[in-house]
C-alpha cells in the first residue's frame, strides 16, 4: 500500500506516469519536463493544476530531490505484492501505476491498463486484449482508409471539372470580349460617318438657303433702286416751269414694276434633323434589343451609308391622282395628302 501510494505521489498529472525529468514550476507542482512544455503549446502558459500563470522570461528548472527519488524507485522493488512478472518487455511498456505489463486495453478511458488495473480502477469498465483491439482498430483504419481515398479520388475530379470549367470561362470571356470590341468598333465608325454625314448635310442646306437669300436681297436692293430713281425724277418733274415740257415727260414717265411677295427661304429646322433622329431612334431600339451573341450571332447589321441618288418623277406617267413638287421630287396625293419625299438615305441602310 505504501509502495502504491508513493507511485501516486510520483505521477505526472499530464500524462499520468511516473515523472521524466520532474521540473517544479513557482507554484509548487511537478510535471515531466516535455509534458509541460507540450501542454504550453497547446494551451498557454500556466499550471494545469491550479492555473497560475508562469512568469514571462523565467526557465523551468529539473527538481534534482524529486529526480533522485524516482531513481531510487525504479531501482528498488516497489511494488504491490503479487506474482513476479518476470521477463516483460521495456519498461516503458509496463503500467506507470503498477509496473506490471499493459496486457488490456480500455475501452471505457481509453488507454492502455495491466490486470492490477482492471480489478481495481477498471472493474467495471469494457476492457479487451491488446491483439484483440489492434485488429478491431486497424479494420477501422482500414476502412476509413479507404473513405479517405475515395474522397481524394472524388476531389481530384471535381478538381480537373474545376479547372476545365474555368478555362471555357475564360475562353469564353476572350471572344466574349474579341466580339463586343469589334462590334462597338464598327458602331463608333458608322456613327462617325453619320455624323460627318449630318453635318455636310447641313452646311449643304445652309448654303442653299443663304444664296437663295443674297438672291432675294439682291432683287430687293435692285427695286429700291428703281423706286428712287422714280422717285427722284417725280421730284425733277414736279419743279419744271415749263408745262409743255411737264405734260410731255410726265406721260412718258413709266413707275417701277410690283415688288411681289418675298420667297420663303428654304430652310426647315425639322426637316435637317428628322432623317437623324429616326436613326438614332432606331440605333436605340437595336441596341436596347435582346442583341446577339458569339455563340448565337445574329444577322449583322450594317450602319455605314451607301450611294444614292434623288429621284425625279415622271409628270407625263404619274397617276392623274398625284401631284408633283420641289421640281419632281415630291409626290402628294390629291386624295390622301401624303408627301413621299425624296429617299432617305438611312432608309437604305438595315
Amino acid at each position: 500500500m505504501a509502495a502504491q501510494l508513493l507511485e501516486e505521489k510520483l505521477t505526472c498529472a499530464i500524462c499520468l506516469g511516473l515523472y521524466q525529468d520532474p521540473v517544479t514550476l513557482p507554484c509548487g507542482h511537478n510535471f515531466c519536463g516535455a509534458c509541460i512544455r507540450d501542454w504550453w503549446d497547446r494551451c498557454g502558459k500556466a499550471c494545469p493544476e491550479c492555473r497560475e500563470p508562469f512568469p514571462d522570461g523565467a526557465e523551468l528548472r529539473r527538481n534534482v530531490a524529486l529526480s533522485g527519488v524516482l531513481e531510487v524507485v525504479r531501482a528498488g522493488p516497489a511494488r504491490d505484492p503479487g506474482p513476479d512478472p518476470g521477463p516483460g518487455p521495456d519498461p516503458a511498456a509496463r503500467c506507470p501505476r503498477h509496473g506490471r505489463p499493459l496486457e488490456l486495453f480500455c475501452r471505457t478511458e481509453g488507454r492502455c491498463v495491466c490486470s492490477v488495473c482492471t480489478v481495481r480502477e477498471c472493474r467495471l469498465h469494457e476492457r479487451a486484449l491488446l491483439d484483440a483491439e489492434r485488429l478491431k482498430r486497424e479494420a477501422q483504419l482500414r476502412a476509413s482508409l479507404e473513405v479517405t481515398q475515395q474522397q481524394a479520388t472524388q476531389a481530384e475530379g471535381q478538381l480537373l471539372e474545376l479547372r476545365k470549367q474555368s478555362s471555357q470561362i475564360q475562353n469564353s470571356a476572350c471572344i466574349l470580349a474579341s466580339w463586343v470590341s469589334g462590334k462597338f468598333s464598327s458602331l463608333l465608325q458608322a456613327l462617325e460617318i453619320q455624323h460627318t454625314t449630318a453635318l455636310r448635310s447641313i452646311e449643304v442646306a445652309k448654303t442653299q438657303a443663304l444664296a437663295q437669300a443674297r438672291d432675294e436681297e439682291q432683287r430687293l436692293r435692285v427695286h429700291l433702286e428703281a423706286v428712287a430713281r422714280h422717285g427722284c425724277r417725280i421730284r425733277e418733274l414736279l419743279e419744271q416751269v415749263d408745262e409743255q415740257t411737264f405734260l410731255q415727260e410726265s406721260q412718258l414717265l413709266q413707275p417701277p414694276g410690283p415688288l411681289g411677295p418675298l420667297t420663303p427661304l428654304q430652310w426647315d429646322e425639322d426637316q435637317q434633323l428628322g432623317d437623324l433622329k429616326q436613326l438614332l431612334s432606331r440605333l436605340c431600339g437595336l441596341l436596347l434589343e435582346e442583341g446577339s451573341h458569339p455563340g448565337a450571332p445574329a444577322k449583322p447589321v450594317d450602319l455605314a451609308p451607301v450611294d444614292y441618288r434623288n429621284l425625279t418623277f415622271d409628270p407625263v406617267s404619274a397617276n392623274r391622282h398625284f401631284y408633283l413638287s420641289r421640281q419632281d421630287q415630291q409626290v402628294e396625293s390629291c386624295s390622301l395628302k401624303k408627301t413621299y419625299s425624296d429617299p432617305n438615305p438611312q432608309d437604305l441602310w438595315l
